[in-house]
């Protein structure tokens, strides 16, 4: 090298640390990294406050702020806006000025007040003009514009959104800043998109997401599948939703962010609910959530349980449900104890409409009655209309329905027994017992394939063929059938025929929806078919004609519905 050794081995300077740290706070909280951006936000600052740099300072006090409102520390965040706006009025810094108008908005974004955001913004806007064109500032403060007005929820605002994005992506694009560029374009994507326009909303997401390619963008290109995901969702193309949101979930893991990842997680078990892939959508919340008790950043665990109370619901596993819904809301409650807000959590407010909704569909009506009726006010104030809509529903409904809600809640529970009742008299091999059990299982409507499944399964693999002598031997008169009937599957291979009849006589329990459930499906040549009765198993025949054996000769009238036939799902 040609310089001096000295001037070769010098590193950085200060300032140099200080707005490379700014950069990195910026891209952790583009993450939702809360802690980490809040720490290197932190560094930053006290570099520029050795520098005696007010518009680092202000940089880095923007960051903070926005670390501080992720975690709900709306008062705090407040405090930042307040103290950085005095700062950068006493300086005479308008564009530090415009900066702290900026995280001002933020904070009435975050307690729900769309109209005061853009007052903010109009005056951030009218400083804007007296400065020489500074068209980066311009397009930040045009996304928080687009921000309030979709927090409207009204198609005026929504249209109004779509156009202030539209001018931000001109602005960054003036700027050469890629990254804000990408993410007008998504802006408006989601505005087109709840205005009802699909096709223009996806091309803009598109776009975004090619524009975050060229610029090395990868949380863009994350957040992009992720807008993605519920563009298909909201179009009702659940397979293209799932194969975006396990994308965006998968590169939200490799960028450690926790946040992020529980939304794209949220998307992928509604869009596997809509694929009829409940038990999938079950299996990866609790996978996730299991993954995230041990390390994961602690606000996104009541996400992580809100997926796993979605996935419970769609099976109709209410009471499960309820458990993990107050489970998540204890976690919430946690995370918020002790912090003075001037509007109630958003966590918690979300976590206890699902413990509301939960309480009425189990049949404790006055309880949800009671949560509602203190969410009506919170949700108005976090401008939540749906959630507002969704309160004044169940109020309704509990003076409505107080009786019905109780009555259904009381077969449910009757039903349940029954099951626990034919499991202790099976492990007890308790004949009498389960032969009168299992009648009344037969004749009561509310119990239901997969939770006579869920219980009685794991008994069964104890002992298949003791279980299912000791079946034959004690089975209730109305419904006795002849054991010889089950020979007549003699080309099957791969299966215990025993095993599989009795697996559909109490899984399925021989009549009604659930042994319409059956669907059947030809190997087309390969070496393995199934048949599924609601889940309850798999078949593997090598018969040519299994599906003739099987629908049109060998089940007996025991494995029909109550009239007498058997109905074909092919």
């Amino acid at each position: 090298s040609l310089l001096p050794r000295s001037l070769a081995m010098k590193g950085p300077s200060l300032a140099e640390v200080a707005t490379a740290k700014v950069r990195e706070a910026q891209r952790l909280l583009r993450l939702q990294r809360s802690y980490d951006g809040e720490t290197v936000a932190c560094d930053a600052k006290a570099l520029f406050e050795r520098l005696e740099d007010p518009s680092g300072i202000a940089d880095a006090n923007y960051f903070l702020l926005q670390a501080a409102l992720l975690e709900e520390r709306i008062n705090d965040g407040a405090k930042i806006a307040e103290e950085g706006l005095e700062l950068a009025r006493k300086s005479g810094n308008k564009l530090d000025e415009v900066k702290m108008l900026r995280a001002s908005l933020l904070v009435k974004l975050a307690e729900g007040k769309p109209l005061d955001a853009l007052e903010i913004a109009a005056k951030a806007e009218g400083l804007l003009v007296t400065l020489a064109k500074n068209h980066r500032e311009a397009g930040e403060v045009l996304l928080l514009v687009a921000q309030g007005h979709m927090l409207q929820g009204t198609t005026a605002g929504q249209q109004a959104a779509l156009n202030a994005a539209l001018q931000a992506v001109d602005h960054f694009a003036k700027a050469e800043e890629g990254r804000g560029e990408a993410d007008s374009w998504r802006v408006v994507g989601d505005a087109r998109v709840a205005l009802g326009k699909f096709e223009d909303g996806l091309r803009a997401t598109e776009a975004a997401m090619v524009i975050s390619v060229d610029c090395g963008d990868e949380v863009g290109q994350a957040l992009c599948l992720l807008s993605l995901s519920k563009a298909h969702l909201v179009r009702g193309l659940p397979l293209k939703a799932k194969k975006a949101s396990e994308k965006a979930l998968n590169l939200f893991h490799e960028q450690n962010s926790d946040l992020l990842a529980a939304a794209a997680l949220e998307i992928l078990v509604q869009a596997l609910i809509g694929l009829e892939q409940r038990k999938e959508a079950l299996q990866r919340a609790k996978q996730e959530l299991l993954s995230f008790l041990g390390s994961g950043d602690k606000w996104a665990v009541p996400r992580m349980r809100g997926c796993v109370v979605t996935a419970l619901r769609s099976m109709d596993r209410k009471k499960e449900a309820l458990s993990e819904a107050e489970r998540a809301l204890e976690a919430a409650e946690e995370l918020t104890r002790g912090q003075a807000s001037p509007v109630p959590s958003t966590l918690v407010v979300e976590a206890m409409k699902h413990v509301a909704v939960l309480n009425m569909l189990t049949g404790k009506v006055d309880k949800a009655k009671e949560l509602a009726d203190r969410l009506l006010p919170m949700c108005r104030q976090l401008g939540d209309l749906e959630g507002e809509a969704l309160m004044n529903e169940l109020i309704g409904r509990a003076v409505q329905e107080r009786g019905v809600f109780e009555e259904k809640a009381a077969k449910e529970l009757e039903a349940e027994e029954l099951i626990l009742q034919l499991k202790d008299a099976m492990l007890a091999r308790d004949g009498p017992s389960f032969k009168s059990v299992l009648e009344k299982c037969y004749e009561n409507e509310n119990v239901f394939t997969e939770n006579v499944e869920e219980i009685i399964a794991p008994v069964i693999e104890t002992d298949p063929e003791g279980l299912y002598e000791f079946f034959l031997r004690n089975q209730p008169e109305k419904w006795k059938v002849n054991p010889e009937e089950d020979q007549k599957f003699d080309n099957s291979t791969n299966f215990d025929r025993r095993l599989m009849y009795y697996a559909f006589r109490l899984g399925a329990m021989g009549y009604g929806p659930g042994f319409r459930l059956i669907k059947s499906a030809h190997r087309l040549g390969k070496d393995v078919a199934s048949a599924q009765g609601a889940g309850t198993l798999n078949l593997m025949d090598t018969c040519p004609d299994w599906e003739e054996r099987v629908f049109l000769a060998s089940w007996n009238s025991g494995l029909c519905s109550p009239s007498g036939g058997c109905e074909r799902n092919a």
